[in-house]
């Protein structure tokens, strides 16, 4: 029994009661939403990131997701980055840990404050032909290890806020976020090559785009220029991996 008469999910460990309606959240049988918050330590400084590379008009206005290793098709664009936006995130739901179960792909912003939102710059993630229930998030960036949510999240039309930030135990696996100071963590920065790990060929990215400028994977502490920099981000990271199951 995972669901009420209204499609709501059951919370975990609770069993159904006699009446009609076990447990309300408002969700009932409407699009489920995703309300998600995180951060990225290298935009990360006293409590908020960065938008530097929104300042500079470096961030794209398509979805920049549709190249290897993600190789996502959708077609998320939009006429100006909405104020407040770090960069675009991938977002994935899985209904299990690998990704094999994956039932949902979407790009979106990450806002200054960690909040994740749709395209409007406001609004709570749309998962349209989706259906409430349960599922874990993943969480994937350019130049970032990737984190997934450490249990299934009910998301329903009316889902509560999953903070990854307040805890380390919020991400799947064994310290799969860094402490970025005051309670608060988010995901390792360093991963210039996007295979999932953090290791002396991503200084390579780095290297090879050294003094360049503009939105690239080498410009690892994300302010819009590639230098020495950046291999300080990678180094203090280094040999970290994701814990994301594939």
């Amino acid at each position: 029994y995972l669901f009420d008469i209204n499609g709501n999910p059951i919370p975990a460990g609770s069993s159904p009661d006699i009446g009609a309606i076990q447990s309300s959240t408002g969700g009932g049988g409407g699009t489920p939403i995703a309300n998600i918050k995180i951060f990225l330590e290298a935009p990360f400084s006293g409590g908020s990131m960065n938008t530097a590379l929104r300042t500079a008009g470096y961030i794209p206005l398509i979805q920049p997701y549709n190249t290897a290793p993600w190789s996502y098709s959708g077609t998320e664009s939009v006429t100006s980055i909405p104020a407040g936006v770090v960069d675009w995130i991938l977002i994935e739901l899985r209904t299990g840990t690998t990704a094999s179960t994956l039932v949902a792909r979407k790009a979106v912003f990450l806002k200054n404050d960690g909040s994740i939102v749709d395209l409007n710059g406001t609004s709570s993630i749309t998962l349209t032909g989706l259906t409430s229930g349960y599922y874990y998030l993943v969480i994937k960036h350019r130049n970032h290890l990737p984190v997934m949510s450490a249990s299934p999240v009910a998301l329903t039309a009316a889902s509560p806020l999953y903070d990854f930030s307040n805890a380390l135990n919020k991400a799947y696996g064994l310290n799969s976020m860094i402490s970025l100071g005051s309670g608060v963590y988010g995901l390792f920065s360093g991963d210039g090559d996007v295979n999932g790990a953090i290791n002396v060929i991503d200084y390579g990215s780095v290297g090879n785009n050294l003094f360049q400028t503009g939105y690239r994977l080498g410009d690892i502490d994300m302010n819009g220029t590639i230098n020495v920099l950046d291999y300080t981000k990678v180094g203090s990271n280094l040999f970290k991996s994701t814990q994301v199951p594939n």
